[in-house]
């Protein structure tokens, strides 16, 4: 009667091994840990700025759906007034029936020139509705002296570099100087009542704010812009309600109209949608170093453990067996360095999510339009992807001394001690 081959507990081998030298575990489990939380934190700050510069684009720019006058964006480098969108309250009660969007601003923007106590400088007059922009442009967050300007009062918010430059502050007046939407020349006089902040260089040194109904006043649109701005739940639904937004604005007739999405509007956005795949790559290359790393350490264990091997062989165990109980190892030592890695980035992402990075003069010194905190995203889905990459990768990087391993025979693996 044959006897019954009793099963070799590998699994249970593999993490005893683990605890055979436990400097050189712990050396490997570090490794791991360090690659998982860079990649944990790097995924969350990365989607931390990305997400930055596209709320912060939406809110001062483009919004999640612009509406323009046809013709307006193969000219609006040169931001021509007489290209404008008529009734404008009309417009906006109209497409606030649609349920995707939360949010319709009217704006104008025009270039002027500013002439102050000291010099006159070219500047961006922006025509806004300071109470409706409390939850987009947010005037009141920029506000670094005095009080927003009143609708229905000639006053304007001036960045203060601008101001800086022109020799005035709150209190004091500056004259505009720019066209309208005859495309004859216009103007006005307007008291600074505040100075603004942004944290943009190019926002801080050239913008003037002023209520909507002076700077229309002043170029001759009386109910009229030169865009409005709809924001939507997410940027992700936006695409569909341009759309369908498109089609029921044709189908209704009167003036011909633009509705774009913010995808289709600056080229900044399809750059940074090209730019991910790159980012993944860096942070892959976290990994292939942790591995590498798995290697040369398993490699060490299992040169110093030949003769283990070599008995084991011997005594009937099969290559198949000794390849499992190494790669066994492998994960083990993997399972522990991405929990913990995963854990510990996690940590520091909701950590540094809280308090933010005051990346400050990094924001001046570039013209992208990101504010001058970053936050980072972090997501369940980052830790997740970050500890199982760790697994995979250490099992991964322990078949090649492995298989080195079941090369050699019993009688010399036994000699090699």
């Amino acid at each position: 009667m044959s006897k019954r081959k009793r099963k070799i507990p590998l699994l249970r081998l593999a993490f005893r091994n683990t605890r055979r030298n436990t400097r050189r575990t712990v050396l490997t489990v570090s490794a791991i840990a360090v690659a998982c939380a860079a990649l944990t934190f790097a995924q969350s700050y990365i989607t931390g700025v990305l997400g930055n510069v596209l709320d912060t684009f939406a809110r001062t720019e483009s919004g999640h759906i612009r509406i323009r006058a046809e013709g307006y964006s193969a000219r609006q480098r040169f931001l021509p007034l007489h290209l404008n969108v008529e009734g404008v309250d009309a417009l906006i009660e109209s497409v606030m029936q649609d349920p995707g969007i939360t949010g319709a601003i009217p704006r104008i923007r025009t270039a002027v020139l500013v002439d102050g106590a000291e010099s006159n400088r070219p500047g961006m007059l922006m025509g806004i509705d300071m109470e409706a922009e409390d939850l987009y442009l947010k005037p009141n967050d920029m506000l670094k002296q005095g009080r927003l300007p009143r609708a229905g009062y000639p006053e304007a918010m001036l960045g203060f570099e601008l101001a800086e430059k022109l020799g005035v502050t709150v209190g004091d007046t500056v004259v505009l100087l720019g066209q309208t939407a005859y495309r004859s020349m216009g103007g006005g006089q307007f008291e600074v009542t505040a100075l603004s902040e942004m944290g943009m260089a190019y926002f801080d040194a050239t913008f003037i704010m002023a209520p909507i109904d002076q700077v229309q006043a002043m170029t001759y649109l009386d109910d009229a812009s030169t865009e409005v701005l709809l924001f939507t739940e997410s940027f992700d639904l936006a695409d569909s309600i341009a759309a369908s937004l498109q089609a029921r604005l044709a189908a209704a007739g009167g003036q011909e109209l633009e509705v774009v999405s913010w995808k289709d509007q600056e080229q900044m956005f399809r750059l940074l949608d090209s730019v991910k795949p790159v980012f993944n790559v860096i942070l892959g290359l976290l990994l292939l170093m942790a591995g590498l790393i798995i290697v040369n350490t398993m490699l060490m264990t299992i040169m110093e453990r030949m003769a283990e091997f070599g008995m084991q062989a011997a005594l009937g165990m099969r290559s198949s067996d000794i390849v499992v109980l190494i790669v066994a190892e492998g994960a083990a030592i993997g399972v522990l360095g991405g929990v913990v890695g995963a854990v510990i980035g996690s940590v520091v992402a909701a950590w540094v999510e809280a308090v933010g990075i005051n990346i400050q003069a990094a924001s001046r010194a570039v013209t992208l339009p990101f504010q001058g905190t970053i936050y980072p995203d972090w997501q369940l889905s980052y830790a997740v992807t970050a500890a199982v990459l760790g697994i995979v990768t250490a099992a991964i990087a322990t078949l090649y001394p492995a298989l080195r391993a079941i090369k050699l025979k019993p009688a010399e693996a036994l000699r090699s001690s």
